[in-house]
């Protein structure tokens, strides 16, 4: 696996799975606030929030994924993480489950995902890893934020 990672990740679950992204992308971990639904909105684009007098989206990766979400729980939080996309960084909110903690993973340790069966876009998979006997898929969160990047930028310019 390439890129910039640190070998630190944030782990939260999702759909009953463990997820990861890399802590240097995460800015902070809300509890749920107030979601404002957009109109016309994909159904993955939760909505928006005030993070700091700032509105930034927030994405259910677990629809995007394809499942369905009935309801948020008790437990839900959102990631707030700094996206890349072009040549700037972009705050876009994500929710999870539940968020367990920051664990280590090797880089050279984590592997590309299997090409079959995969229920996820391998585009949105940076690889997988092992940790406490437990497989964690490693989001590439610039992949998996693509759209609502676009939308933020779009936003900015019709200002």
């Amino acid at each position: 696996m390439n890129g910039e990672s640190t070998g630190r990740y944030l782990a939260f679950d999702l759909g009953g799975q463990c997820f990861a992204v890399d802590v240097s992308r995460v800015e902070v971990v809300l509890e749920t606030v107030p979601i404002t639904r957009v109109p016309k909105a994909p159904a993955h684009l939760r909505g928006v929030i005030n993070y700091r007098g700032a509105v930034i989206p927030v994405a259910d990766l677990l629809v995007r994924f394809g499942e369905e979400r009935t309801a948020l729980g008790a437990l839900t939080r959102i990631i707030v993480l700094q996206v890349r996309y072009g040549q700037e960084d972009i705050t876009i909110g994500m929710l999870a489950d539940t968020v367990r903690e920051v664990i280590d993973l090797d880089p050279a340790r984590v592997e590309r995902p299997p090409q079959v069966g995969a229920r996820i876009s391998d585009t949105l998979i940076k690889g997988i890893g092992e940790s406490g006997g437990e497989f964690i898929i490693v989001l590439d969160i610039d992949e998996a934020f693509k759209a609502e990047a676009s939308a933020v930028e779009r936003g900015t310019e019709q200002r």
